[in-house]
């Protein structure tokens, strides 16, 4: 049996009960209105494209309002529609800031997030809690998950101590985005970054720190990374050296300083990094260490770093650049 169109002023309304296609196009006329409240409440929709399509707008002309039922549905169980809110949430900026670093370092109240004026979760047409089929600390570990990332795309400095500490989160997706967000901020994260890679008893951490301080590309990251270079740590010192080679052009003539050093291990990851950074100033000091370190692992990491960079000036000049 076929079935009858609704009447074209009832689809207009949006009073399609039962229909998420109905409650898809109210979302145009409450985006058409500026009826953030409206958008607000279609968070609760048990239609996920509505709340998808909810929070897609909320970013758009939901201002302050809109922080705390995004954040909430941050915990959603739909992915599409937590990574519309996350959207959102990262242009609405400065003002999603505090509550944003508020859930990112207290798990408890991540997983049962409620804003200003929120008595309860977002609930769906039939009254079943949007997300309940998602245990508290699943959506704690997604929300303080996105929390770091948007914090991140947001990019203001009050985050950066936040995001350190996250570092040490028990839950390794927030692990990862903190270090993705600081690596964002640049030369601003550069202090705290070497604070942790030079002194926290987590040796992890201080692995990840040296890394973010090679994400960042800031030439002030070069020092405290060149120090590391002596780390008594085989896997600090290879991540402060491959830092070294992120940040490029800035790290040569430390680099070369540090083939001086008195620290075995500092002239052997200067010898290795500036072969992967590959400028030909490096071969004549690399030469010279190659025939005269009393050390034969430095002797053979700077005969091979020699190598790498007449490879990489050869076929530079092989190919020539693009206009």
């Amino acid at each position: 049996m076929q079935q009858r169109d609704a009447p074209a002023e009832e689809r207009a309304e949006g009073r399609m009960e039962g229909r998420p296609e109905g409650i898809r196009r109210n979302i145009d006329l409450l985006r058409a209105g500026r009826d953030v409240p409206g958008l607000i409440d279609a968070l609760g929709s048990e239609d996920p494209v509505t709340r998808q399509r909810a929070a897609l707008a909320l970013g758009d002309m939901g201002g302050e309002q809109a922080i705390a039922p995004l954040i909430h549905a941050l915990g959603d169980p739909v992915a599409s529609v937590r990574e519309s809110a996350a959207d959102s949430l990262a242009l609405l900026g400065e003002p999603a800031v505090s509550p944003l670093i508020e859930i990112l370092t207290d798990p408890e109240r991540a997983g049962e997030y409620h804003g200003p004026g929120e008595t309860r979760p977002a609930r769906s047409a039939g009254g079943e809690i949007v997300g309940g089929d998602l245990s508290r600390e699943a959506r704690s570990g997604f929300r303080r998950m996105y929390a770091a990332a948007i914090l991140g795309e947001i990019g203001d400095a009050r985050a950066i101590d936040p995001l350190i500490s996250a570092l040490y989160d028990d839950v390794a997706d927030v692990r990862c985005q903190a270090g993705g967000a600081l690596g964002k901020m640049g030369g601003r994260a550069v202090d705290p970054l070497s604070r942790a890679m030079s002194g926290s008893s987590d040796r992890n951490v201080r692995i990840v720190a040296a890394g973010i301080l090679g994400d960042t590309r800031d030439p002030a990251a070069v020092r405290p990374l060149i120090e590391a270079l002596g780390d008594e740590d085989d896997d600090i010192r290879g991540a402060a050296a491959g830092a070294l080679v992120q940040i490029g052009a800035p790290a040569v003539d430390p680099l070369l300083a540090a083939l001086e050093s008195g620290s075995k291990w500092v002239r052997l990851y200067a010898a290795g990094a500036l072969g992967f950074i590959g400028d030909p100033r490096a071969i004549d000091p690399l030469r010279q260490r190659a025939s005269s370190d009393e050390d034969a692992d430095i002797r053979s990491v700077a005969e091979d770093a020699i190598e790498k960079i007449r490879r990489r000036g050869a076929v530079e000049e092989a190919v020539p650049p693009r206009p």
